[in-house]
C-alpha cells in the first residue's frame, strides 16, 4: 500500500485519487507538479514540497489555500481575492528582495487555490528554538531580525504598502546557506485590498495567529504597523522562550475581549536581566496597542542596527563605544611625545616636503628669542587631525 502525500491516508498503487481527501495522486496541473511530501497543514489548507517536472524537477513549495464559501457570490469574491493576492506577491519580486522568496505561479484546481513558490532548504526559528532547547541570545536575535526588518521595510515601501499579516517564528527560515527568509505570504495583502476575513462554518473569522496578531487586525483593519506588532511578539517569544499562543490554548473560541485580555507582555528585563535596556524599550514600543504609537519599520531597522553594533561582551562594547575617542587620544599623546623628544630638532621643509635627514640637521641658532617659533606639530595652523586644537601650542600655532 502507498500513502497519500496530502493527508497520509493509505492508497492502492496506481490510484489517481485519494479515497480520503479526494486529491489527485498523479500530481497537480496535469502532472506538472509532483508532490513529494507535506510540509505542514492548517485549518485553511496545507503546504507541500513538490517537483516541477517541466523545469527538470526543480524543487518548489506549493501553498494550498481553501476557500470556504456559502454562495456563488462568495465563491467569485474568493477567486478574485486570490488572483489579486497572487498579483500582489508577484509585484514583490520586481525588483525583489534577498529575504523574500520568489513566486513562480498560481492556479486553481479542484476548487482549491495554489501558490507556487521558491523552496528554501533550512529550518524555521520555531524548529531551531525547539532543537536548541532554549531561547535565543540578544546577539543571535539581532543577526536574524535585521534582514527580516529590512524585508518589511521593502514591503511597506511599496505603493500601496504590502502587509504580511502573519509574522511569527514559524514563518522565518534560516537557510542552509545562512540567509534569512521571510516566508508564507498566503495572508499578505495590500492595504487597499478589501477585507481580511473568511467564512468558516457560517461564522466570520479574522485571519491571523493568536498571540502574534495585533488587535486592529482582528478588527479587520490591518496596517503596516500590524507587522511591527507581530515582529515584536516574535522577538519577545524568541528571547524569553514564552510562546504567546499558549495563553489561548484553553479557549476553543475567541472573541476580541478575550484576545485583548490575553495580549499582555511582561517587560523583557523582568524575565531576562541580561537583556539591554534599549532592546527592552524597543520591543515594548513595538507591542503597544495603538498602531500609531508603534515605531515604523525604518525606525526598528535603525534601532536594530545600533543594537547590533553595540552588542557583544562588555569589553567589546566599551571598545566599540570609545574606540574612536581612544584612538584619537593615543595619537595626540604619541605626537606630543615625539614633539618633546625632538624639541631641539625642528623640521625644515625641502621644496615643500619633509625629509628624514632633517632630523639630524644642526639646530639653527635662534637670533631673536623674542620672536615665537612656528609649532612643528600643527605646522602653525593651531589644529591637528582636521579640527582638534593642538596640545603643544594651545591653538596659537606658535611656541
Amino acid at each position: 500500500m502507498d500513502s497519500c502525500p496530502y493527508c497520509g491516508a493509505a492508497t492502492r498503487p496506481q490510484t489517481k485519487f485519494c479515497p480520503k481527501c479526494g486529491m489527485r495522486l498523479d500530481g497537480l496541473q496535469g502532472g506538472r507538479y509532483r508532490i513529494v511530501r507535506q510540509l505542514g497543514r492548517g485549518g485553511m489548507g496545507a503546504v507541500y514540497l513538490a517537483e516541477d517536472r517541466e523545469l527538470f524537477n526543480r524543487p518548489c513549495v506549493i501553498k494550498e489555500m481553501l476557500n470556504i464559501y456559502l454562495t456563488a457570490a462568495e465563491r467569485q469574491k474568493a477567486e478574485e481575492d486570490f488572483r489579486r493576492e497572487a498579483q500582489l506577491l508577484a509585484r514583490l519580486n520586481q525588483p525583489g528582495h534577498p529575504s523574500i522568496p520568489e513566486i513562480y505561479g498560481h492556479f486553481l484546481e479542484e476548487g482549491r487555490h495554489y501558490l507556487v513558490m521558491k523552496y528554501i532548504a533550512g529550518e524555521n526559528l520555531e524548529q531551531r528554538q525547539s532543537r536548541l532547547g532554549g531561547p535565543f541570545t540578544q546577539e543571535e536575535l539581532l543577526q536574524i531580525m535585521l534582514p527580516v526588518c529590512d524585508a518589511l521595510l521593502y514591503m511597506h515601501g511599496q505603493q500601496p504598502p504590502v502587509i504580511h499579516r502573519d509574522i511569527k517564528p514559524a514563518n522565518i527560515i534560516l537557510g542552509e546557506d545562512g540567509r534569512i527568509w521571510l516566508v508564507d505570504f498566503g495572508l499578505a495583502k495590500a492595504t487597499l485590498s478589501s477585507g481580511a476575513l473568511i467564512m468558516m462554518k457560517g461564522k466570520t473569522m479574522a485571519m491571523g495567529t493568536p498571540g502574534y496578531t495585533p488587535p486592529e487586525q482582528w478588527q479587520k483593519s490591518p496596517v503596516p504597523a500590524s507587522d511591527i506588532y507581530a515582529l515584536g511578539a516574535t522577538m519577545h517569544h524568541l528571547l524569553t522562550g514564552r510562546d504567546p499562543r499558549d495563553r489561548f490554548a484553553d479557549f476553543p473560541e475567541l472573541d476580541l475581549d478575550i484576545i485583548k485580555s490575553l495580549s499582555t507582555w511582561p517587560p523583557l528585563r523582568s524575565l531576562l536581566p541580561d537583556i539591554s535596556e534599549e532592546m527592552e524599550e524597543l520591543v515594548a514600543r513595538m507591542l503597544l496597542d495603538d498602531p500609531a504609537a508603534r515605531p515604523s519599520a525604518a525606525e526598528v531597522h535603525s534601532q536594530l542596527q545600533i543594537l547590533s553594533r553595540d552588542s557583544g561582551d562588555p569589553v567589546t562594547r566599551w571598545i566599540r563605544r570609545f574606540g574612536p575617542s581612544l584612538g584619537r587620544t593615543l595619537g595626540i599623546a604619541l605626537a606630543t611625545f615625539l614633539q618633546r623628544i625632538l624639541w631641539g630638532y625642528p623640521f625644515r621643509r625641502r621644496r615643500g616636503r619633509w625629509h628624514w635627514s632633517d632630523l639630524f640637521s644642526p639646530v639653527p641658532e635662534r637670533r631673536d628669542t623674542a620672536t615665537p617659533r612656528r609649532c612643528n606639530l600643527c605646522d602653525g595652523t593651531g589644529v591637528i587631525l582636521g579640527s582638534i586644537r593642538c596640545p603643544i601650542c594651545g591653538g596659537t600655532g606658535r611656541w
